[in-house]
């Protein structure tokens, strides 16, 4: 058996943090939890402020899976979405497929629409429903768009309103405050 020098000794150096998490990222596998209610984030490529040029754009490239909520930004969207059979994956990667092809169609312009990747959570209670339908809601807000969240045009805000989830003093009377983990 012929023995290597140092350099070729074929001991493996342990990847340093930031090429772990790199490595990490290319393997992402998600749990497929057929049924669930899931929180997505989706996110433009680059943060390209692309989405309320055409809004209906978006609707017409939504095909699998039913809508609970939502809210389109220039750069970003939120939504509670139940895929029934479908894995989230499946429906993301449809979505951002059927759009990416519309929008490069309509604009004439190539290359990416939408970062690789989406941010997911599964939504596990009631609670925790509502902590994402309020954080989806507020959103606007938050990201300096309206003061009012009900003046906001691209949300399902208003629909939850006539429905009676929400009373019209929502954000003055509860002093919404939004903690935790939402993809952006």
């Amino acid at each position: 058996m012929k023995r290597r020098g140092r350099s070729g000794s074929g001991v493996r150096r342990l990847p340093d943090e930031e090429t772990r998490q790199v490595a990490n990222m290319k393997t992402l596998r998600r749990v497929d939890f057929r049924g669930a209610v899931y929180f997505i984030t989706c996110v433009t490529y680059r943060r390209k402020m692309i989405l309320l040029d055409d809004v209906r754009l978006l609707w017409d490239s939504w095909k699998t899976g039913d809508i609970m909520a939502w809210v389109i930004l220039p750069e970003h969207f939120h939504m509670i979405i139940n895929c029934g059979d479908r894995h989230v994956s499946y429906s993301m990667h449809n979505f951002k497929i059927t759009y990416s092809r519309k929008f490069r169609d309509k604009n004439n312009l190539p290359g990416p629409v939408w970062q690789n990747r989406f941010w997911d959570h599964v939504i596990r209670s009631q609670k925790d429903f509502e902590n994402h339908l309020h954080y989806i809601h507020y959103n606007p807000v938050k990201h300096g768009l309206v003061e009012d969240p009900f003046l906001y045009e691209y949300s399902s805000l208003n629909k939850y309103l006539a429905n009676g989830f929400y009373d019209r003093n929502w954000t003055i009377e509860d002093g919404v405050v939004l903690k935790g983990e939402y993809g952006e």
